[in-house]
């Protein structure tokens, strides 16, 4: 494999500013596109930068629907475009790919590397988010998170590390997944269990309800029973998983939060990224 000496950056947000000083910082040399201009100047002809580049790296998410690469500046040029600049066997590491996103990236030729596939990527992202949650959560409440009755639906990775943060800060949690093991592994550590397809019974005692489902389970029946101050932060994937068409015609606030480490944390979760990528680098021989 040929060794990578230099990285195109192309499009995102705050964290991929920060991961171009880090990737400096060991060595690497980087250029950025479609990015704010922040002590560094963006390339002016990306055809040429792709090129001279070794490999590519994409954002987190790659893109926005099918078409357009995920930036805080717009960008004119979509995959489509990016795909017939690509060189043969060029590595081009970017996050939560789509297979129709892979398949475009790879028709002339070019190697794609999902990052957001790691389980050293996906396990140190969940502190930033979990960080951000808390942050939404203190923003938009006139009360104490310490007291305060929280429901965290799911369990995965974020779910875990978000009802631990609430449960050392005081709050009374409830975990709400589908699978026995789960609500069982939540009790072992102190705080309550309640299958997901019960939630409704007792959806007007919390304050505050999290989602990191990504199929809608915060429902119609749901926000129908919630109180009407309660405050939902949805953190899933697309789609989802609260009826936000049905919390808007309720008055119930729920808010959408994706990328959240990109918004509270982009220093950190630039570096997680960079170090998921070196990671790949080595495993593929090309470090």
């Amino acid at each position: 494999m040929k060794k990578i000496n230099n990285f195109l950056i192309i499009g995102g947000d705050g964290r991929q500013l920060y991961m171009a000083d880090y990737l400096e910082s060991l060595g690497y040399g980087v250029e950025i596109y479609g990015l704010p201009e922040k002590e560094r100047k963006c390339v002016e002809n990306i055809e040429e930068a792709v090129q001279k580049s070794d490999a590519l790296i994409l954002p987190l998410p790659a893109v926005k629907g099918e078409k357009n690469i995920y930036s805080i500046v717009p960008m004119k040029e979509t995959v489509d475009d990016i795909s017939l600049m690509i060189k043969q066997e060029q590595p081009i590491f970017a996050g939560m790919v789509s297979r129709g996103v892979e398949a475009k990236l790879t028709l002339g030729g070019g190697k794609v590397f999902d990052y957001f596939r790691r389980e050293d990527v996906t396990v140190m992202n969940t502190v930033p988010t979990a960080q951000g949650i808390l942050k939404t959560m203190i923003d938009n409440i006139d009360y104490t998170v310490h007291s305060s009755r929280c429901a965290v639906f799911g369990y995965g990775r974020v779910a875990k590390v978000t009802a631990d943060i609430l449960s050392k800060i005081g709050a009374e949690v409830t975990v709400c997944a589908r699978k026995y093991g789960d609500l069982a592994a939540a009790e072992i550590k102190g705080m309550n269990g309640c299958l997901i397809s019960d939630f409704y019974k007792t959806a007007h005692e919390y304050d505050i309800i999290i989602n990191t489902v990504p199929s809608v389970v915060i429902d119609r029946k749901i926000l129908e029973n919630v109180q009407s101050d309660c405050l939902i932060i949805d953190v899933a994937s697309a789609p989802f998983g609260t009826d936000f068409a049905a919390a808007y015609e309720l008055g119930i606030h729920a808010i959408q939060c994706p990328s959240l480490p990109g918004k509270v944390a982009p220093k950190t979760a630039g570096r997680i990224i960079a170090d998921g990528i070196i990671n790949m680098m080595k495993e593929c021989e090309y470090g």
